[in-house]
């Protein structure tokens, strides 16, 4: 999170709500995961919480936990031992702006999933795969232009229709 994100997202919260709120087991464990990956000490880990006033994760209150984090993760980041979580395909977000978008290249997947009768991962990657060669003529989801990727999309949704109306029919 960067700090034009931290600030707006500390601008939109509720301050005296989140002034008040408890700190949550997600922000202790994430807390606690940055720490271990810096291999801080216990007597730098409580300094570096005393101008939050507390001397314990569980002191934060859920907007000072959010401080402390977006802290603990820049410095994290800066030192090579962390790497904040991103989204399938946001690699791809600055190419050509004729290309897919992230968000399509997610949701194509994402739909393709109800598609799919076998819960696997391989399979679903594969028959998908399958299924753009065949129609579309693109090999892999990387080549998606919008305009097909918005082909694609509305391949699927017919597809999950269809379904939809043979099970209505009794199929």
């Amino acid at each position: 999170m960067c700090n034009a994100e931290l600030k707006v997202k500390l601008i939109n919260k509720n301050t005296i709500r989140g002034a008040f709120i408890k700190i949550t087991n997600a922000q202790i464990k994430k807390i606690h995961a940055i720490k271990n990956a810096l291999k801080l000490d216990d007597d730098l880990y409580r300094e570096m919480l005393l101008p939050f006033n507390a001397t314990s994760s569980k002191d934060l209150t859920d907007y000072l936990a959010e401080i402390f984090i977006y802290q603990l993760e820049t410095m994290a980041v800066k030192m090579g031992v962390w790497q904040n979580p991103s989204l399938k395909y946001e690699d791809l977000r600055y190419r050509e702006e004729k290309m897919a978008s992230p968000q399509q290249l997610r949701m194509i997947e994402a739909m393709w999933r109800d598609v799919c009768y076998f819960d696997n991962d391989k399979f679903a990657k594969k028959s998908l795969r399958k299924f753009m060669r065949n129609k579309y003529k693109v090999d892999d989801l990387m080549f998606l232009t919008k305009a097909k990727a918005a082909k694609v999309i509305q391949g699927i949704k017919d597809l999950l229709n269809l379904r939809k109306e043979l099970k209505t029919c009794g199929h």
